[in-house]
């Protein structure tokens, strides 16, 4: 993917940002009820999103992640909801799954309904932990010759609202480190409970709930990729979607800037626009630098997983991280520069208790710290094994494991990206 945007890129952009201004009018509505805009989501659905980077033999577009990636961000620019965004976010984690490891009956059963807008979603977090995968308990046991997961998933992104989608579980009988397995499974299954809808303080329009597991029936079909090699595709996954996150945080900060310039160059002080200050420009200017990184980091990560490049572990996490952290600092400039009106329960303040949950959602900002800092061990330690770096000291010994994207990916080797115990 070249980072020059591509014209039918710009094209797609354009079209659904249209969508994201539908979007926004009712954002604070449903702020308020935590409640998901199901109307917007269909039309959105109906305009083709979701068929875009689905091959044509399949029944979607023939475009590819990239023209996705546009479509994305185009409606991440007018929407000013980061809940929408999320929900986006979690349900293109299954389709992306099927797509890659999906077999010919999985797809013909699933991509129809997640094309056309049914909510998927990408449950991994347990009480135990998020990004710590090795604690994963949910798990499927064989009892009277068949599977069946039993398990509680927590704080799951769509759950209130899915009808489908991927969970990460085991499989015991394949042996400690080799059974984490990924499951495809319908919501209104037997045995499947959906929890209460969760209470947050931001991205309340992204529905939250725990979804139980008692006995839920496992078939093959049910079974994403070979059991035991979970974490090999899982990896993939959360690579991806941390890629994204630039993209949204790009498209929700332009959208500040357009608010918040309209501020400054209307409110007076001193006989003068709060727009000619120095102080206003610098945190304008560094709003604006923060979309232009952030949407770069989206493009650079996304080309290095099409490429399979070395680094493009650290890449991802990079761009999750930048994601984070920017938005709320541009969050925080939008509230300081609208002064008493940008702290009232209003859309302004709405954007920064939001922007406080992108530093905690799909990984938090101190566990990408932890990713970029095992994979630049893991690199060190790669190239001391090559016979081209320094030897590594006894204090560089790294006591959970980061792991090289040169490293088989093996059903017994912790994953580039992924926090292991």
């Amino acid at each position: 993917m070249q980072i020059d945007v591509k014209m039918h890129q710009a094209d797609l952009h354009q079209q659904f940002a249209e969508f994201g201004r539908a979007v926004a009018r009712n954002a604070a509505l449903h702020d308020r009820e935590r409640s998901f805009d199901r109307a917007a989501w269909d039309a959105i659905s109906k305009a083709g999103l979701w068929r875009i980077p689905v091959p044509i033999e399949e029944g979607g577009l023939g475009g590819s992640w990239a023209d996705c990636a546009a479509a994305m961000e185009g409606v991440a620019s007018t929407a000013g909801d980061l809940g929408f965004l999320i929900t986006m976010l979690g349900h293109v984690g299954s389709l992306r799954v099927l797509l890659e490891d999906g077999t010919a009956r999985q797809k013909a059963r699933w991509l129809p309904q997640i094309m056309a807008g049914q909510v998927g979603i990408t449950a991994m977090t347990e009480a135990s932990g998020g990004s710590d995968l090795a604690r994963m308990s949910v798990s499927a046991r064989e009892a009277d010759g068949r599977l069946s997961l039993r398990g509680e998933k927590v704080h799951i992104t769509n759950a209130p609202i899915a009808a489908s989608g991927l969970v990460a579980g085991r499989m015991p009988a394949l042996g400690a480190k080799k059974d984490i397995t990924l499951f495809f499974l319908d919501l209104d299954a037997p045995g499947v409970t959906i929890g209460e809808r969760e209470d947050n303080l931001g991205i309340r329009t992204s529905p939250t709930a725990n979804l139980l597991f008692e006995d839920t029936p496992i078939e093959d079909d049910n079974i994403i990729g070979p059991p035991g090699d979970g974490l090999r595709i899982l990896y993939r996954i959360i690579a991806f979607e941390r890629a994204l996150y630039g993209i949204m945080t790009a498209g929700l900060i332009e959208d500040m800037i357009e608010r918040t310039m309209s501020r400054v160059e209307a409110r007076m002080a001193f006989g003068r626009p709060l727009a000619d200050y120095q102080y206003v420009q610098g945190r304008i200017t560094d709003m604006k630098m923060a979309a232009v990184i952030c949407r770069t980091m989206t493009c650079s990560s996304m080309a290095k997983l099409e490429n399979g490049a070395q680094d493009m572990s650290i890449a991802c996490s990079v761009t999750k991280f930048l994601a984070g952290e920017k938005l709320l600092e541009a969050a925080e400039h939008m509230v300081q520069l609208h002064g008493h009106l940008g702290y009232m329960n209003n859309d302004i303040s709405r954007y920064l208790r939001d922007a406080v949950g992108m530093r905690i959602a799909g990984g938090t900002s101190d566990i990408q710290r932890i990713n970029i800092f095992n994979q630049i061990r893991a690199q060190r330690r790669s190239l001391s094994a090559q016979g081209k770096g320094p030897e590594p000291r006894l204090t560089d010994v790294e006591p959970g494991g980061g792991h090289s994207d040169r490293m088989p990916l093996s059903a017994s080797a912790p994953l580039p990206g992924i926090v292991y115990a």
